[in-house]
């Protein structure tokens, strides 16, 4: 089996959401005074690479701790959108990549509980046009989305992208994460290295440290040994 790493690194300089305070790291204990070394963490919940749950932005929602593991882990497939990078992904963009899903007889070994969209903006990650002209989902295709979560069959718990937000950074009223959430699926943002996955045949495993509206998650994918790029 090959475990591949789809999360960026958290540390103290990383690229933060506009707005959002820094990470910091503060020494609570040395070896030379205490026989240990630790440190404090300070980041915002929804830092780096990180889920954000239905109780983000739906009065009610379910937070991430009233969510099963299982909602956590589940076979994945990749969108390729890589001709949006910095561009809203549209219905129309979705379509043709959602149809083999919905075909009653999927080519796909398994039905993916998560749909990762490789948008390219990964290569802007750190440049400041990242979070303010990213890539992100028009409210159309967040809606087309939302609603695989109510087809029978499909099983779908959540999507994830290489990129800043499901939003544009001007949207205040956040409509893709609201026709996400609201559906009850779960969002993983500013994923990185999906161009190492194959288009389906994957584990998707995104397992949160936090309980509340969101957290920083380790997402990773995990390959049998046959599957081939």
């Amino acid at each position: 089996m090959r475990i591949i790493d789809l999360s960026w690194p958290v540390a103290p300089g990383m690229p933060m959401f506009p707005g959002d305070p820094p990470v910091t790291l503060t020494p609570m204990g040395s070896l030379e005074t205490h026989g240990f070394v630790s440190h404090l963490a300070s980041l915002p919940a929804h830092s780096g690479t990180h889920m954000d749950a239905p109780a983000h932005v739906a009065r009610g929602g379910a937070a991430l701790a009233d969510l099963p593991l299982a909602r956590f882990a589940g076979p994945g497939a990749v969108l390729d959108l890589r001709a949006r990078p910095g561009l809203p992904v549209t219905e129309d963009d979705l379509a043709p990549l959602l149809a083999p899903l919905l075909a009653p007889l999927s080519a796909y070994t398994a039905t993916p509980a998560f749909l990762l969209l490789r948008t390219g903006d990964e290569d802007r990650w750190g440049d400041p046009a990242y979070y303010t002209a990213g890539a992100h989902l028009t409210p159309g295709a967040a809606r087309l989305l939302g609603a695989l979560s109510d087809l029978s069959g499909i099983g779908l718990s959540g999507i994830g992208l290489d990129a800043g937000s499901a939003d544009p950074l001007s949207a205040t009223e956040l409509p893709a994460h609201h026709a996400l959430l609201d559906a009850g699926l779960v969002i993983v943002e500013n994923l990185r290295g999906l161009g190492q996955l194959p288009a389906r045949g994957f584990t998707f495993l995104c397992l949160p440290v936090l309980g509340g509206d969101g957290s920083p998650v380790r997402a990773a994918a995990l390959l049998d040994a046959e599957v081939a790029l």
